[in-house]
């Protein structure tokens, strides 16, 4: 018995051809309370391999290339059939179509930020509250340091406000793997990947004590929420 594998959700149905997927199947739109959704037809969940993460990104950005809003699927997502797949998708109906206005003409750019300062004389992550211990104190303490404002990582402030008529949202995530300290997700229009480049070099120039990466442009991998 076939399952319906989940590549992406769309705003709209796709005007052309949608192609095939990971095993070779079809693509299948199943319009479910006004959210679209690419599925594929597939007995089980195709396994984690580069191979299988490159050929569903591959699906997913054929599928950008057609839709004005589109939000990527987990890898892996699967449902028994249609009316499973509605009904899950129900269930996130607010956030889903929330999160399709927000990425709608836009498409994604990941800024790297890099430490170069001496590993002694790197941030430390901030310590537990001396009244507090034990497992929730901790989690609270780490969840508190990864929402920081973005002006608490050293050197990203100039490159945030250079990059601010680009940007219509952000998602920072902090890292503890250094020299790399954070992570910039940035929703900009789509077809302006180059001058986003551009103006992150310009402003690299002058920094010191970091070093950056861009990368992209992307579908909208990191604004997608979380689906049930």
């Amino acid at each position: 018995m076939s399952a319906r594998y989940l590549y992406a959700l769309l705003d709209a149905a796709p005007a052309g051809p949608t192609g095939v997927g990971l095993a070779g199947e079809p693509i299948r739109i199943v319009r479910c309370d006004g959210i679209f959704a690419a599925t594929g037809e597939m007995r089980n969940a195709p396994t984690v391999t580069p191979e299988a993460l490159r050929g569903h990104d591959t699906v997913v950005r054929r599928l950008a290339d057609q839709a004005r809003a589109i939000l990527p699927a987990r890898f892996g997502m699967l449902a028994s059939d249609d009316a499973e797949l509605c009904e899950r998708l129900t269930r996130a109906w607010q956030p889903l179509r929330e999160a399709l206005a927000r990425v709608a003409g836009c498409e994604q750019m990941i800024l790297r930020v890099y430490s170069t300062a001496p590993a002694g004389a790197r941030e430390e992550p901030d310590p537990a509250p001396p009244s507090a211990s034990g497992p929730g104190a901790a989690y609270l303490t780490e969840r508190a340091r990864r929402h920081r404002a973005p002006t608490d990582v050293p050197g990203y402030q100039p490159l945030r406000d250079a990059l601010a008529p680009f940007v219509t949202h952000e998602r920072l995530e902090r890292h503890d793997t250094p020299p790399l300290v954070a992570s910039a997700y940035h929703l900009i229009a789509r077809g302006t990947a180059a001058e986003y480049t551009a103006t992150v070099e310009r402003a690299a120039r002058g920094l010191e004590g970091v070093r950056v990466r861009v990368s992209g442009p992307w579908p909208p991998y990191a604004f997608a929420p979380e689906m049930p």
